[in-house]
């Protein structure tokens, strides 16, 4: 008998078809797997409270895993939470922490979908996977399906940077580069399920919502590495929207059990090339339109021009009293500096798209400066190194053994930073 039930995520209704797409017929909001907490508290208080030791799997109870005897795992998850001291004064508040999901495996948070994902395709011999992706789910689910020993089949659009392309062959996935756009690349793998007998595993709560419930435990780390004393406001990368969801919903999970007092204020941030969250949400709408065109951003991971899980997000931001902002390129790429060098974490853009939301919230005086915030970085920025070298300046040259030379540089350097 399986421990969970898939319900609503907006309105609470049951779901009674158990197939795609997870989508309320009431309400249109997306299902989730709802565990019964009341049934056995104490002890899912102490899962929570015992957690955050060697990763996602710690969380096992809590997630709807039933028929894995045998976990696809590369040590994901307990990624650590930053107090960001010196970031935080130039964003303008007292206390800003980044959860840094940039350090796990494949280097995503995405690695918490496609370890429970792949440990679920692997229970019922799946042949192969596939997936459209912009890079980072393309990364995880190859990393994951390789750790597994299964066939995996990867779209990219011609937007994704030769860097994703690179690790994902490194994998051994099968890579297959396709015109347009990211949904254009998860359409097509849907259709494969037909023509080729793989299963599609787009990361989010639309399509997959079992392994969706893997990002839940970001929120059930970030309980546990604040003492279980909340944020006012978290900050979150939006694409298709899950990761935002189900962060909530660890929060949730925790308040249910009494570990919180309050669920802190959510944000979704986007790119300003690609908005349709923050758009349906400055308009006041229930449900996100699609976005007009092909993107036009660095932060290319959350590009995506249908917010899949957006009418379940749009309640999340209503419930907080949250929000959703979007950045310009600009206002990400010094983000990214910002981050680096402030921090010394390499955050992607779509990661740093957090702390620039973040930043223009501050200066709308949305967020104020006594204020907690903590943004989500989702994902490593390493291969983005290309895009955190505009706009620097042009590296000193000297001959040899000029020590005059050498002397003229450094105190170029030391001007710049007064």
């Amino acid at each position: 008998m399986k421990k969970y039930q898939l319900v609503c995520s907006v309105c609470g209704k049951p779901f009674e078809d158990e197939a795609e797409p997870y989508v309320c017929p009431a309400c249109g909001g997306l299902m989730e797997p709802r565990i019964d907490l009341s049934a056995q508290a104490e002890h899912y208080r102490q899962v929570i409270r015992d957690g955050c030791q060697t990763g996602v799997w710690d969380y096992r109870d809590l997630l709807p895993v039933e028929g894995v005897d045998e976990a696809v795992t590369l040590g994901e998850g307990n990624t650590p939470l930053l107090s960001a001291d010196r970031l935080a004064k130039v964003i303008g508040v007292e206390s800003i922490f980044l959860k840094n999901e940039t350090v796990n495996p494949s280097g995503t948070y995405k690695d918490r979908f496609a370890t429970l994902a792949l440990s679920m395709e692997k229970a019922k011999k799946t042949p192969a996977v596939a997936l459209g992706s912009a890079g980072n789910a393309a990364a995880a689910m190859a990393a994951y399906s390789a750790k597994a020993g299964m066939p995996c089949f990867v779209l990219l659009p011609p937007g994704a940077v030769a860097e994703r392309g690179w690790q994902v062959r490194g994998y051994g996935a099968n890579l297959i580069r396709m015109e347009h756009t990211i949904d254009d690349c998860i359409s097509m793998a849907k259709q494969g399920e037909i023509l080729f007998g793989w299963k599609s595993l787009t990361t989010n709560m639309l399509t997959n919502p079992l392994p969706s419930d893997g990002y839940k435990t970001i929120g059930y780390e970030i309980g546990k590495q604040l003492d279980f004393q909340v944020p006012d406001w978290v900050i979150v990368p939006v694409g298709g929207a899950a990761l935002l969801n189900k962060i909530y919903k660890g929060f949730q999970d925790m308040l249910e059990l009494g570990l919180i007092n309050k669920i802190p204020r959510f944000v979704g941030a986007q790119a300003a090339g690609c908005a349709p969250l923050a758009d349906a949400f400055q308009k006041g709408l229930s449900k996100p339109e699609i976005w007009p065109g092909v993107p036009q951003t660095v932060a290319f991971a959350i590009a995506d021009v249908c917010v899949y899980d957006g009418v379940t997000a749009l309640d999340v931001l209503k419930k907080t009293g949250g929000g959703a902002e979007a950045a310009t390129d600009e206002e990400i790429l010094e983000a990214m500096h910002l981050i680096a060098s402030k921090e010394g974490v390499v955050a992607e853009p779509a990661s740093a798209c957090s702390v620039a939301c973040a930043r223009k919230l501050v200066q709308k005086g949305i967020i104020r400066t006594a204020d907690r915030v903590l943004c989500v970085l989702s994902g490593n920025g390493m291969r983005d190194l290309k895009l955190m070298e505009q706009g620097q300046k042009e590296v000193p040259f000297v001959k040899h053994r000029d020590v005059e030379g050498v002397k003229a540089a450094v105190n170029a350097y030391l001007e710049a930073r007064e």
